[in-house]
Parts: C-alpha cells; structure tokens; sequence
C-alpha cells in the first residue's frame, strides 16, 4: 500500500491528509493530548478539505480515523468555546458550532463514501462526525457516548434526530450520558462494523479493493470487504438493559422519565447505576432540553433542518449559566461539583426558565407551546 502525504491539503498542523492507492484518501486528526478536540479552525479546515475531495473526479473514497488508538474525537473543545463566551465573544463561538454543523451536514450528504474507524473514544462532536459516514467502524475498545449531560451542554451535532431514530434506547443515552461499548453501538446502529484486526490491517483490505468488480458500485463494494472483516464480540451492558431501558424511559411525561432514571440507584447493573449518577448529578436544563430535542426529532427531520435548529439551540445554551458552570466543574477545575442552576422542580418549564430556546423553527416553537414551555 502506496501512501503519499498531500502537503496542497495539509492545511491545519493537526490534519494529515494522505493519498493511498486505488482513488483513496486518508484524513487523521493529529491533537493527541485533547484527544483531537474539535475548534473552529479544525473543523473549518476538514471543511475544505472534505470539500475539495466531493468535487475530486480523482478521488474514489475516504477513510477518516486519527492517529491515536485512544481516540478517534472526544469531541468538541468546550473549555475553549466556555473562555470565548466568559470573553463575550460570542459570534466567535457560535461560528464554530455553524462551520462544524456544515461539516457534519457535508458528510450526511456525501456522495463518495466515507470510512471512519472509531476507535477508541467517540463521544460528542466526534459521534456527530462519526454518525454522518455511511461506514462507521468500530473495535473492541470503542467507547462511544453523548456525554453533555455532564458539563451543560446538550447532544447536538445531529443528535436531535439521531437519538430520536433509536428510540427509547436514543432518549436513555441522551438523558444519561452511558458509554456504549462496540457490541452496544453495533446493536443499535451507531456502527455498521466491529473490526479486531488493526487500524492498518482494515485500511490495506479497503485499499486493495478491486471497483471494476462491483457493478453495484463503490458503496457496495466497501461494504462487502468490511462485512468480511466485521466480528461479533459478547453481548455488552446495552443489550443486557434493554428491558429496564425501556421500562424507565417511556417518552411520555418528563418527569416521570426523569425520576424514574435517578431510582436505578439501587439496580444490580455497574452500567444501570453510573446512568442514574450521571442524570443524578448532571445539568438538569440539559436534562429538559435533550427529552424535547427527542420529541422534535421523533417527527421526520431532514438533516438541514436539524442543524438549522441546532445551531439555534447551541447559541442559546452556551450562554446559559449551566453551560458555564458545568465545563468549570469537568474539565478546569475538575472539582466534579457544578453548581446548576436549580428550581427545585422537575418540570420542562421550570428548568428552561423564564427565557427557552425560543426560534425561528416554527415546528419546535409548537413543541415548547405543547409541553407548555412557553
């Protein structure tokens, strides 16, 4: 496997762009110490170069990894965007959310296809990228989460609609922040693949693909080569929760949901408990903001229209007091006590506050006016 760096597209110090053999391309994210972290010049520099490959006759396909093992993204760099707000730079903050939505939005609609090997951590901003590529890979140390129920943010990047596609299973993960292991992002779709062998062992297959033998097409042609390699690993904490999951979380009435997750305190599951800790001590305006998001995006949303509400729905958050609060208390003074902002009642309306999200989505300002939001 012949690889040549592309110095023309190595536009950021933290993106490697490569050519490989046979019409591929390789992108890895280079921020090792963050866990490439995403920010503004990053994603708006893997916006570029993601364009530049649609509109390249030359190019057949793209693999997307990092080039770590720990992590493919831990997601965005939130304690970059939390400074820029305390600064109020605000339209500063609010173009990395526009230029990273684009970027996910760009993959959703991609033409070519996509392979991105999640290894290790794939959590926020690095799940959105990851859930926009029609080959979304996994190994055995894959941990995938939408954590932002721990610092006040909330599971965007396409989350909306995501999470409401798995169902209750989606609005759980969304309330609690739970890692899913390879089998359990397997089982519910997030990966299209568990691959045991090497990153470089799965790349080389991919590479040596012969296109002319599939009249299909190149889709089918990956696809076929990584069913080949895709291994089923034991069943993980995901699958053994599924009827508690469903049990506690009916997508019915907000409270109940909520109160019914904080009482698997006491359940036999490791994975049941840390998932009542997690809505137990995290941000409860995020709690309230995701259980609506999943109600949205219960009702066919086209991927235009989540990032047109989400990008919305970002500006407002990053400006609430929880958001600020909670990436103090996680990420820079890591004292693991945020100071929410508490009502001391658990309803939609009261954790939102006298100001919601209020938009220019009518479908969403209807929903706040349903659940008596506004």
């Amino acid at each position: 496997m012949n690889i040549t760096t592309l110095d023309s597209l190595s536009i950021h110090p933290d993106i490697m762009v490569q050519e490989a053999d046979n019409g591929w391309r390789i992108v890895r994210l280079n921020r090792p110490k963050s866990l490439h972290a995403l920010d503004e010049p990053l994603v708006s520099s893997l916006l570029t170069i993601f364009e530049t490959f649609h509109h390249d006759d030359a190019v057949k396909a793209i693999w997307f990894d990092s080039t770590t093992t720990k992590a493919f993204c831990a997601g965005g760099d939130v304690r970059k965007l939390r400074q820029l707000v305390i600064n109020n730079e605000i339209e500063t903050a609010n173009q990395f959310f526009k230029k990273e939505y684009a970027l996910d939005l760009l993959l959703h609609n991609y033409a070519k296809p996509v392979v991105i090997w999640g290894e290790g951590y794939v959590m926020g901003g690095g799940l959105g990228l990851f859930m926009a590529a029609p080959f979304r890979v996994v190994a055995p140390n894959s941990r995938l989460a939408m954590p932002e129920i721990n610092i006040g943010l909330y599971p965007d990047v396409g989350g909306s609609r995501f999470l409401a596609d798995r169902g209750p299973v989606g609005l759980f993960t969304g309330l609690t922040g739970s890692i899913m292991m390879a089998a359990g992002a397997y089982a519910i779709g997030w990966a299209t693949h568990i691959c045991d062998q090497s990153r470089d062992g799965v790349l080389e297959k991919l590479v040596a693909v012969q296109w002319d033998h599939y009249p299909a097409g190149d889709f089918r042609a990956i696809d076929d080569t990584l069913h080949g390699l895709h291994r089923a690993v034991a069943t993980g904490p995901l699958q053994n929760s599924l009827d508690v999951i469903y049990s506690v979380c009916r997508g019915q009435d907000f409270k109940q949901d909520y109160e019914a997750i904080i009482g698997l305190s006491d359940a036999r599951s490791d994975w049941l408990r840390q998932a009542s800790e997690n809505l137990q001590k995290g941000c409860p305006s995020t709690a309230a903001l995701t259980w609506l998001l999943w109600q949205w995006g219960k009702s066919p949303r086209s991927w235009d229209q989540v990032f047109e509400l989400e990008e919305q729905i970002s500006a407002w958050k990053i400006e609430h007091p929880d958001f600020i609060e909670g990436v103090r208390a996680r990420l820079v003074d890591k004292d693991l006590s945020p100071n929410w902002r508490q009502t001391g009642e658990i309803s939609l309306k009261a954790l939102l506050g006298p100001k919601p999200p209020i938009t220019t989505v009518e479908s969403w300002n209807n929903m706040l006016k349903e659940y008596g939001v506004i």
